[in-house]
């Protein structure tokens, strides 16, 4: 089962993604980007899941995306913004921004894991 990290700082939008994806990916959450730093270079996850306003954070999801990318085995981890931003022409600046792919909340079940699954 593949292990899945969350970087969401909002307790309720943490327990429905969680939820969602229950038995079918190995789920863990952090409220914040330095603790997902702090987490990755402690433990292997094989995909990211980042909201990107982390409003107690001091790192956003996008600041926090690239630092990620700096740890030498996460270079390669995919990361997913998982956002409201959802006005149009979002997902292109997402995905310019170095994200490997990009959800607009409430996040489409089949959608996320269909998008998980790509990542074997």
């Amino acid at each position: 089962m593949k292990r899945v990290l969350y970087v969401e700082d909002d307790r309720i939008n943490a327990f429905v993604l969680t939820k969602l994806l229950e038995g079918q990916v190995e789920i863990a959450v952090v409220p914040d980007g330095e603790e997902c730093l702090k987490t990755l270079q402690a433990e292997q996850y094989d995909l990211v899941l980042m909201d990107i306003n982390l409003g107690r954070g001091k790192m956003d999801g996008v600041q926090t995306m690239k630092k990620l990318k700096e740890i030498p085995a996460c270079q390669s981890t995919p990361v997913f913004a998982v956002t409201s931003y959802a006005n149009p022409g979002d997902q292109e600046m997402f995905l310019k921004k170095g994200f490997d792919a990009y959800f607009s909340k409430p996040v489409d079940k089949v959608r996320i894991i269909e998008a998980i699954k790509m990542y074997d």
